[in-house]
């Protein structure tokens, strides 16, 4: 346990020095791996089960982040982008693209979860920084956010989290709904204060060339699609490939009419999880061989490879690194001790957990912090509902122990968990923002560490007031 703890830390120290941990990361698992075994064939096997499963996990979202990289490809080389996006683009104000993006993502995550939503808003999302003044990493910071530090926080439509805190902590899942409204909304609005005032820091502070070239094409005026060639460097295509504009107005009716209908059927069939997931992996694959026949039917074996190729590249290039490190932070759950170790009991990370549990004076102060140094700690796996039955059974403990309610307890852990995941675990949700934004999770996370703590914070101080 010593040396899983060691090299956490060791992660964190070369996080906080800018450097990327995947090494520390590999061989922790392997040494843990080794002396957990005694063996060390038995810790090469338990490492490489390690990246399996976390590859595994993270399969669904690879693929879906490719093909939205790769359909978004083609839209920029055929056009078709500047039709999907003309009425946002009239909105100059990089504010209101903070709050408008943050405000749709945040619907989207109410009914989808947030991985499906952001991955479906993506297909948006990159065109629009492409071509808007918008810094990628300010909205990154937004869509952390409200994607899932709002949405999943509170999770009131599909009310997975609060189901599962609440049957952790052993409580009525109507008492963990009302204690986290105030929670989740004053956590939410101070959180995406602090979020907007960080992109209108970096708006200032970091505007890409290509966008400045963009919108100084888009705000001279109309000067025709000649000039709209000159400066869009990142949409260089070939006169020979350029498709009519009728085509293009096709095919930008039929992707906003495709995604309509799924957004329908996600809705009214209750798709959660991987099933949503597999819908707009399959309508973005749908938009993607429609674009590319119609873009040229002669050419669309060649090009639809190459969009393939470069959309899943890139997404491979994001994860990569994640399935190492999340790899890692698995031994520290209860099915990643079982599955990756073949040991039976709790991960590293619960069994520190409970001991700090065991040595700690109890009152509300000390069961509220072990509460929340529980949720952040099982958020480290890089997923905030893994935290949550965690988090709730230390809440019902502490809270017995105490002689205290329990329901405050869970929710703020329920709260911190998410919150955590949502913002500064670089294998985390941020992971799949900047996927979708092309920036560095690791810069995003550095981003988000303030209105993270004033998030918690918030949910501290009103927890405790609360009894």
């Amino acid at each position: 346990m010593l040396v899983y703890f060691a090299f956490i830390l060791l992660i964190i120290i070369a996080i906080s020095f800018k450097k990327k941990p995947v090494i520390i990361a590999a061989i922790g698992l392997l040494a843990v791996g080794v002396l957990d075994t005694g063996s060390f064939f038995g810790g090469i096997q338990a490492a490489f089960r390690g990246f399996l499963l976390t590859a595994a996990d993270l399969l669904p979202i690879i693929l879906l982040i490719g093909l939205v990289v790769a359909m978004t490809g083609m839209l920029k080389e055929t056009k078709t982008e500047t039709i999907l996006i003309k009425p946002i683009l009239k909105i100059k104000n990089a504010a209101y693209l903070y709050w408008l993006a943050g405000v749709m993502l945040l619907t989207f995550s109410l009914f989808l979860w947030p991985t499906p939503a952001v991955s479906l808003l993506g297909a948006l999302i990159l065109p629009l920084i492409h071509r808007s003044r918008i810094s990628p990493l300010g909205l990154a910071v937004g869509l952390c956010i409200f994607g899932e530090g709002i949405a999943l926080a509170g999770d009131y439509v599909i009310q997975g989290a609060p189901s599962l805190s609440a049957r952790s902590a052993g409580v009525a899942l109507e008492q963990v709904l009302r204690q986290s409204l105030p929670l989740v909304c004053g956590s939410g609005i101070i959180a995406s204060l602090i979020g907007f005032r960080m992109m209108m820091v970096q708006q200032k502070k970091n505007i890409p060339a290509y966008v400045v070239a963009d919108n100084r094409e888009r705000l001279d005026g109309q000067k025709g699609e000649e000039q709209q060639k000159e400066f869009d460097v990142l949409s260089p295509i070939k006169q020979n490939h350029q498709i009519q504009k009728r085509k293009r107005m096709i095919l930008a009716l039929a992707a906003v009419a495709f995604y309509l209908l799924a957004v329908i059927w996600l809705i009214y069939g209750r798709l959660r999880g991987d099933s949503a997931v597999a819908v707009i992996g399959g309508v973005t694959l749908l938009v993607l061989i429609l674009g590319t026949i119609l873009t040229d039917y002669k050419t669309s074996f060649n090009t639809f490879g190459r969009h393939i190729q470069t959309g899943m590249k890139f997404s491979m290039e994001v994860f990569a690194p994640i399935v190492v490190i999340s790899g890692f932070f698995l031994l520290g759950t209860h099915s990643g001790y079982e599955n990756v170790l073949l040991h039976q009991g709790a991960g590293y990370l619960e069994q520190l957990a409970y001991k700090l549990s065991g040595i700690v004076v109890l009152n509300k102060y000390s069961c509220a912090l072990l509460v929340m140094l529980t949720a952040v700690l099982g958020a480290m796996s890089g997923s905030g509902f893994a935290a949550l039955p965690l988090a709730g059974g230390i809440a019902a403990a502490l809270g017995q122990a105490a002689g205290i309610s329990a329901v405050p307890l869970a929710v703020l852990g329920q709260v911190t968990a998410i919150w955590t995941d949502a913002a500064v675990i670089p294998w985390g949700f941020p992971a799949i923002v900047s996927a979708v934004t092309q920036t560095e999770a690791a810069q995003i996370v550095r981003l988000n560490v303030l209105p993270w703590l004033a998030a918690l914070c918030f949910s501290l101080i009103w927890t405790l007031f609360s009894y």
